[in-house]
């Protein structure tokens, strides 16, 4: 039997809010063209994230090898949530952020200001609005930020400083990350943009962003 540490391991896809596993799969490609298995994590925007926690820690607990975590936006923080256990990443090699507010949402601070805004964010408002406190996590925790703002973003709310139209790049710079490069590009092109995904397979084959991916970055 092959040693685990030797085994590519599984990737496991955690999506944003309101977004199906079909939004990863760009993502699953970039993985599964380097030899990975991968997996789609599904969960409704009314789930609580302590129940979306526990099902992710459960499908990495029973995992037969290593993990890496890549989640989008609101997913990136339920996978640095739910890895805060040292039961539970001493089966985790890295986890992978791509946009997510680990510092808290002003985005979604203002949406839960009004009725039909806590009607979209459901049960993840409270941990998108106030973000992730900073107890060391035993992972590895690179981000991807963006930084190419769009037009619709900028007609429901102004972010201040650089930003992807949904999340702020200050909101992605969380003081546990072992990585943070930015990138120019929107919120939804984290999920698709060749850079991205040069970036990624450069994180599975390396440990590392920077890896052999061969593009421009900025350091956060």
């Amino acid at each position: 039997m092959r040693a685990l540490v030797d085994l590519k391991p599984d990737v496991i896809l955690v999506p944003g809010l309101m977004r199906s596993g079909a939004s990863m799969t760009a993502l699953s490609d970039a993985a599964m063209a380097l030899g990975h298995r991968t997996g789609r994590l599904s969960y409704s925007r009314h789930d609580a994230p302590a129940v979306i926690q526990a099902h992710l820690q459960q499908v990495i607990r029973e995992a037969r090898r290593p993990v890496v975590v890549i989640g989008h936006s609101y997913g990136g923080v339920l996978a640095v949530s739910a890895c805060r256990h040292s039961s539970v990443t001493q089966r985790v090699r890295g986890i992978l952020c791509l946009g997510a507010p680990l510092r808290g949402s002003a985005q979604a601070s203002w949406l839960a200001g009004f009725r039909a805004g806590r009607a979209v964010l459901g049960a993840s408002s409270s941990l998108l609005c106030e973000g992730l406190p900073y107890p060391r996590v035993p992972a590895r925790i690179a981000m991807i930020a963006g930084e190419r703002p769009h037009t619709v973003g900028r007609l429901v709310r102004t972010l201040k400083g650089p930003n992807d139209g949904t999340v702020s790049v200050a909101e992605t710079a969380w003081p546990g990350l072992t990585e943070h490069i930015r990138l120019p590009v929107t919120h939804q092109g984290l999920l698709t943009d060749r850079h991205v995904l040069a970036h990624l397979q450069a994180y599975l084959a390396t440990g590392s962003l920077l890896g052999d991916a061969g593009v421009a970055a900025s350091a956060a």
